[in-house]
């Protein structure tokens, strides 16, 4: 298509002036362009772009590269066929912002990403919410801020939204628990405040769900056991507070468990038989008290347990050194007492990943 393959060197022009692009890729750009550009052909032999890959992403991969003050050419809206667009770390030095004439790939647009450009600054526009086409929306490693806005509940294709490690703040919209198709969830370093929505624990399909590193407060609420299909949940870095509910323990396909450095501050719930599939376990740092459950020594997969910087008390359990695939265990900053129960095996293969100091009451048969 011709007004497409104009469009072609007006975009790259944007991202990097500096480069000669049709003296470099002087042929059609679909079948003699840059990597990074992707091309499907229609029923009337005509090329259309439908994916842009661009920025920097490893030494391998040969995107068209961007410039210290790269930007986003408003030629881009005329791919009438684009379903991929992505940008890493694209936008390094001027301030670049999402335009909102994103609308117009509406009814194609399946993925998009921003990712890893420190420059991409404004909020994310509600515009957004329109692009109902889209599977994948990645904005990760920017500095967007501002609210995460209700739109994005529209999207009811969605299978993975990131937002993390930006500036977004207020309160995680209740409509996200509407994204029914939702497999990834990741919201991580922020600055959002407010409960955890209990609409989220209606999302049957998710595997992920990574919220820690922002300012939630509030209790985990029971209904977490409808999250069946979760893998892996981290709530950790956060401000919760409230007991772990017993009903944590439905989370049969549950294989990584983060909920550090949190308030909760109560003792830990005798659950972890049922949680058979677990492999990492962190819950440092969260006022958790009383006994270290001898159920956890029931976890057969387990490779890493981390209950450091807590208020345990009473003896270690002696099932816990018997755990076949452990390499890592700090029950270190405890009020822990008795003997250290594990064999010389085990501590010979752990090394120093096998940490227990900080705990008075302890000592060494």
């Amino acid at each position: 298509d011709p007004v497409e393959a104009a469009a072609v060197f007006q975009v790259l022009q944007g991202i990097n002036y500096e480069i000669d692009w049709k003296g470099m890729f002087p042929g059609d750009p679909c079948t003699g362009g840059p990597h990074g550009i992707t091309c499907d052909i229609d029923s009337n032999n005509v090329y259309h772009v439908v994916e842009l890959n661009l920025g920097w992403v490893s030494d391998y991969v040969n995107n068209p590269p961007c410039s210290f003050n790269a930007s986003i050419h408003p030629a881009i809206f005329r791919f009438k066929h684009l379903k991929k667009l992505f940008f890493y770390k694209c936008f390094v030095h001027s301030p670049v912002s999402i335009p909102p004439e994103i609308i117009q790939l509406k009814d194609t647009l399946q993925h998009l990403t921003f990712q890893n450009n420190p420059s991409l600054v404004g909020t994310i526009p509600v515009e957004l919410g329109n692009l109902t086409s889209l599977e994948r929306l990645v904005l990760a490693e920017n500095s967007l801020e501002g609210a995460i806005p209700a739109e994005v509940g529209n999207l009811q294709t969605l299978r993975q939204l990131v937002l993390s490690h930006n500036r977004l703040a207020g309160r995680v919209p209740l409509t996200i628990g509407g994204l029914t198709s939702l497999v990834i969830l990741d919201l991580s370093e922020n600055k959002l405040t407010g409960e955890i929505p209990s609409q989220l624990y209606s999302l049957a399909e998710l595997r992920k769900m990574d919220l820690s590193h922002n300012r939630l407060q509030g209790p985990i609420a029971d209904d977490i056991c409808n999250l069946q299909a979760l893998q892996f949940l981290d709530l950790s870095y956060n401000n919760l507070s409230g007991r772990l509910p017993d009903k944590l323990g439905q989370l049969a396909s549950l294989q990584y468990l983060f909920l550090g450095s949190n308030l909760i501050g109560a003792e830990l719930p005798n659950i972890w038989d049922s949680l058979g599939n677990l492999i990492a376990v962190g819950l440092s740092n969260s006022r958790y008290a009383g006994p270290i459950p001898a159920s956890i020594g029931a976890l057969q997969k387990l490779n890493s347990l981390s209950l450091d910087g807590n208020q345990f008390s009473g003896r270690i359990p002696s099932n816990i050194g018997t755990l076949p695939n452990l390499y890592h265990m700090n029950l270190s900053a405890n009020s822990l007492f008795g003997p250290v129960p594990f064999t010389s095996s085990l501590v010979g293969r752990l090394g120093r990943n096998l940490i227990v100091r900080n705990n008075t009451g302890l000592c060494y048969e």
